[in-house]
C-alpha cells in the first residue's frame, strides 16, 4: 500500500535514483502470488565508507509512468511506499511488496519501482560541502544489489489447502513478536565449574514470541525463514512456525 505525495527534493544530497525492473512474466497463468518481498542489500564494501554522524534516507515508489528521458516525479505518476532513515548501509534492508506485485500481474503493466536514497551530514547544508560524503554518495550505486523473492502456489495446491487456510489464528501484537528473551547459564548449576574455570557462566538467551505471516523487515528474517512460515500458514499442524535465533 501506499499513498500519493506531491513531489519534493529529498533532504540532503540525492545519491542515487533507479529503477527497478522485475519480470514475473515467468510465472505461469494458474499460480496463485501470495507473497512478494525486496530485499535491498548493501556489500561489504560500504561498511567502511559510511562515517558516524551522517544520515541515510531512502524512498521507494510504485511507477504508473515510463518516462525515456528522466524519472517520472509528477505527483500522478508515482506512489510512495516506503520512506525510511537509516544511519549505516552494512545491512540488507527487506520491504513487503506483495499488493504491487499483484496489480503487475492482475493488470499487465509492470513498470517497476523506483528507488532513490540520499544522504546528509546530520547539520543541514554542510552535508553538500563534504567532500567525503559526496565521494560515498557517488559510489553507492556500486555497492547496492537488489533482488525479489516471490512466493506462488499452483491451483492445486490452493485447492488442498483451502480447509486449513480457513483456521483462524490470535491476533499479534508487537509485545508478543518473537525476539529474544534474557537466560543466564552458570557453569555451577550444570555441573561444568571442575573443567571450565573462566568465566563462571554466560548469557545464552532464548526465544519466545510468534512468528507472524507475512515476517516484517525489522524480524530480519532469512528466506528459510520466509518460506518456513508460508508453509505453516498452509499446514499449521504440519509445519511448525520459525523462531529467531538468540544472539
Amino acid at each position: 500500500s501506499g499513498h500519493f505525495i506531491h513531489s519534493r527534493q529529498p533532504q540532503g544530497l540525492l545519491c542515487l535514483q533507479k529503477r527497478l525492473y522485475f519480470n514475473l512474466s515467468v510465472l505461469e497463468e494458474g499460480e496463485r502470488l501470495t507473497m512478494a518481498q525486496l530485499e535491498i542489500k548493501f556489500s561489504h564494501n560500504s561498511y567502511h565508507a559510511s562515517s558516524q554522524g551522517q544520515v541515510f534516507e531512502l524512498r521507494l515508489y510504485q511507477t504508473f509512468q515510463m518516462s525515456l528521458r528522466e524519472m517520472p516525479s509528477h505527483e500522478h505518476s508515482r506512489k510512495l511506499l516506503v520512506e525510511q532513515s537509516f544511519a549505516q548501509l552494512h545491512k540488507s534492508l527487506l520491504f513487503n511488496v506483495s499488493e504491487v506485485a499483484k496489480d503487475w500481474r492482475t493488470y499487465s503493466r509492470n513498470l517497476g519501482l523506483i528507488l532513490e536514497i540520499s544522504v546528509s551530514s546530520g547539520d543541514g547544508v554542510t552535508a553538500l560541502m563534504s567532500e567525503g560524503l559526496q565521494n560515498l554518495c557517488a559510489s553507492i550505486n556500486s555497492f547496492l544489489d537488489t533482488s525479489l523473492l516471490v512466493v506462488t502456489l499452483s491451483q492445486q495446491q490452493c485447492k488442498a489447502s483451502r480447509r486449513r487456510r480457513s483456521a483462524h489464528y490470535l491476533p499479534v501484537t508487537p509485545s508478543n513478536l518473537c525476539k529474544p528473551r534474557r537466560l543466564y547459564i552458570s557453569f555451577s548449576d550444570v555441573g561444568w565449574e571442575n573443567w571450565i574455570i573462566a568465566p563462571q557462566g554466560y548469557m545464552a538467551n532464548y526465544c519466545l514470541g510468534e512468528c507472524p505471516f507475512p515476517l516484517t523487515a525489522e524480524l530480519n528474517s532469512t528466506n528459510h525463514a520466509i518460506l518456513q512460515t508460508m508453509v505453516h500458514s498452509l499446514d499449521p499442524e504440519g509445519t511448525p512456525q520459525p523462531c529467531c535465533v538468540p544472539v
